[in-house]
């Protein structure tokens, strides 16, 4: 066997050891120096109003040391605000020396009931000045780390392979520990802070959390490295991804992600995009923001009204020519990526609120908008109508733009149609924590765990509760329209002297000839895809289905349906980390969105956004791609990428396409694809080609995941 070692057979290895292990650089022993702890402004300010939030020394429940106790009061009615939360720092004394293999490391203690209630941890340094020095807390921005809490910590522990499990206060409580690299190569610190956020506009009441073990660790310089892995193929030397991924094979479409940029129109098919990936995806240049500047109708209804837009060109930018490299390249498939989005909207779409809800806060009966960081003032509110015909105009031009030969969308018959293959309506739209809460109290419920982002609620306003009032249901039948099928065209000229089927904005920009359509009508329309993250976190998955099939049931008694169904597609994003249990929580989704499926209520699933992050907790420790990994960090990369693909098979039939979120190196999560910096087939390619060979052929790395392999040749029968 350790021939096979030293051939480098990637589809084998024996366990390379333990590696450079960490030592503790610094302690913080709660017994004998509590006191160093002092009560401290957070870093973003934000300041719980209730004196009786604050920590103390206890005794730890779960005898395993002391532990401090951080009691939560926050009621956001009183404070008037969404957020609450409160810090805590220790001085560092003499100031230590970073680099950027300095870890700070606790173990949390936080109860069943915490679901929800905290947005996370944050851990920041401060030091005594320097670039970067800020005042009274003086930290350079550079040093600090975030440790987010999120529900998905909490249900994987608690519904797949439970960490750890005690008792205390009556309730289940968990375990996590925590290590958080610093994300700087140099410098010192002369404090530690830890701070604690609460979730948006959640009520808390002596609500607790248990924190210990706090310390600062290093590699131990005298420890021995495991080797790097070297991947000896380059990417035109090994069997393309599409040869044994396509639809002749009965497999999904397997496809990637073009880079950002828009300098470049070309694509070469002996490229490794070319070579093994057959749909390709341009990340960055049909987002909303490719939208510059404010139709000239809605800056004539507002004359006075200061827009914020760049310049006094052209209202849309989209670089068209790089779909058409794409497509005249040969037997390629184009995917868009997305029309409706917090995030990359254009700074005029970020101004407008709707004109009725003024409610910055949560309430009973979900009736609130808020555009985060990335809503821009001055603020205009408008009504419904003018906000539908504002998103009526982006999605029609936008599809039509690419999908039509109408000069009218700035296309033309010389330049031709761009087929897409499928395209994202709308991307990320459940809010990223809410879910937890909701589903909770309201299992079937959706509407209330949206975004509810200002600009695209305005399309609704205060009718949000009416199924086919709310943005999500027009932003989707406003894309059937845009490239409709021949049914869908012979509907809206029937209904076109109906404003109750086709309403008057609908009619104010030209959008058709008397009602007529059918210019715009194709063979195959685009699959229209509903995008999200985190879709493996059983309430955002519940979210995810609610809306689904009521949307989709709603659909099929609106006067204009076109026999699909509304939304057609489930993308799930899979922006994931090697996980002893993330694969089994995908398969658990999977098999409650095939089950939709099965019932026609959707037509398939994607995952429309795949790579994978090496986080400090796996073996072999911490990396960024695109940094060369060693063989164990390999290796367990390739062993997630081959559990993956063990549930993309079983139910391959149920898949349209996967996506992985960059060709080579690193995509921009810094997580691991299938190809390295170098363009060489990684541990993770030979993973995805054949899985089973690879996992079994890693037997070591079975003890971290154990029991995933067989759990996902398992059956689940989720319940909603």
């Amino acid at each position: 066997m350790a021939s096979k070692n030293v051939l480098n057979d990637p589809y084998f290895r024996e366990d390379p050891g333990a590696g450079i292990q960490r030592v503790s650089v610094h302690g913080f022993d709660l017994e004998k120096n509590f006191s160093i702890w002092k009560a401290w402004r957070t870093n973003d300010g934000r300041v719980l109003p209730n004196a009786n939030s604050g920590y103390e020394l206890v005794n730890d429940p779960f005898e395993t040391g002391s532990l401090i106790k951080l009691t939560s009061y926050f009621d956001p009615s009183l404070a008037g605000k969404a957020f609450g939360g409160y810090g805590m720092r220790a001085s560092i004394n003499p100031a230590l020396e970073i680099d950027n293999q300095t870890f700070v490391e606790f173990d949390l203690y936080y109860p069943k009931s915490a679901v929800g209630k905290y947005m996370r941890f944050e851990i920041w340094s401060t030091s005594t000045g320097g670039e970067g020095f800020q005042g009274e807390a003086g930290f350079p921005g550079n040093n600090r780390t975030q440790v987010y809490i999120r529900t998905s910590d909490i249900e994987s522990l608690a519904q797949i392979k439970p960490e750890w499990i005690g008792f205390h206060n009556g309730e289940t409580w968990y375990k996590k520990a925590i290590c958080a690299i610093t994300p700087v190569s140099s410098g010192s610190w002369d404090f530690l802070n830890i701070d604690l956020h609460t979730e948006m506009g959640i009520k808390l009441e002596n609500d607790q959390l248990l924190i210990g073990n706090i310390r600062i660790t290093k590699g131990d310089k005298n420890g021995v490295p495991i080797p790097d892995i070297i991947n000896e193929k380059n990417y035109s030397e090994v069997e393309p991804i599409r040869k044994k991924y396509n639809a002749d094979n009965g497999y999904f479409l397997m496809g990637t992600v073009r880079p950002r940029t828009k300098t470049s129109a070309q694509f070469d098919v002996n490229s490794l995009m070319g070579y093994h990936f057959e749909i390709i995806v341009d990340e960055n240049n049909l987002k909303p923001e490719c939208h510059v500047r404010p139709p000239k109708w809605l800056m004539e209804e507002f004359p006075k009204f200061k827009f914020k837009y760049d310049g006094e060109g052209s209202e849309w930018d989209i670089p068209t020519q790089i779909f058409t490299a794409i497509r005249d390249a040969g037997d390629y498939k184009i995917h868009g990526h997305c029309l409706a989005w917090i995030n990359q909207s254009p700074p005029w779409m970020r101004q407008i609120l709707p004109e009725n809800v003024t409610s910055m806060q949560w309430n009973s009966d979900g009736l609130y908008f808020t555009g985060g960081t990335n809503a821009i003032g001055p603020y205009l509110k408008v009504n419904k109508n003018t906000a539908r015909r504002i998103y009526f105009n982006h999605i029609l031009y936008e599809m039509r733009h690419l999908m039509s030969t109408d000069e009218r969308y700035g296309s033309s018959k010389e330049r031709g149609i761009i087929p897409f293959h499928s395209f994202d309506i709308a991307n990320v739209e459940i809010h990223e924590s809410r879910h937890s809460t909701i589903t909770k109290e309201h299992p079937n419920e959706w509407k209330a765990a949206l975004r509810h982002v200002s600009w695209l609620m305005a399309m609704s306003d205060n009718e949000i509760g009416d199924i086919r009032q709310n943005y999500i249901y027009l932003l989707y039948k406003f894309a059937h329209i845009a490239v409709p099928n021949a049914q869908m065209a012979e509907k809206y000229k029937a209904g076109y002297n109906d404003p109750e089927i086709v309403p008057e904005y609908m009619k104010l920009d030209n959008h058709d000839d008397n009602g007529c359509i059918d210019a715009f009508v194709l063979e195959k329309q685009p699959i229209l895809v509903y995008n999200d993250y985190e879709i493996n976190v059983w309430s955002k998955m519940k979210v995810a289905y609610n809306m689904i099939t009521e949307v989709n049931t709603a659909w099929r008694t609106d006067p204009l349906y076109d026999g699909r169904n509304l939304i057609e597609c489930m993308g799930i994003q899979g922006h994931s980390v090697v996980n002893p249990t993330i694969a089994s929580q995908n398969q658990r989704s999977v098999a409650l969105l095939a089950d939709l499926i099965e019932d026609g209520l959707l037509d398939s699933i994607c995952y429309s956004e795949l790579d994978i992050k090496q986080p400090d907790g796996a073996p072999g420790g911490e990396a960024l791609a695109p940094s060369v990994l060693n063989q164990k960090q390999a290796d367990a990369i390739g062993y997630q990428y081959a559990l993956f693909f063990k549930i993309f098979e079983k139910y391959k039939k149920y898949i349209d396409h996967v996506i992985i979120w960059s060709p080579f190196g690193s995509s921009w999560m810094n997580s691991y694809v299938f190809f390295d910096h170098e363009q060489n087939a990684s541990q993770a390619y030979y993973a995805i080609m054949e899985p089973d060979k690879f996992i079994q052929g890693h037997s070591y790395l079975d003890e971290y995941f154990e029991g995933e392999y067989e759990r996902i040749k398992a059956d689940p029968k989720p319940e909603v």
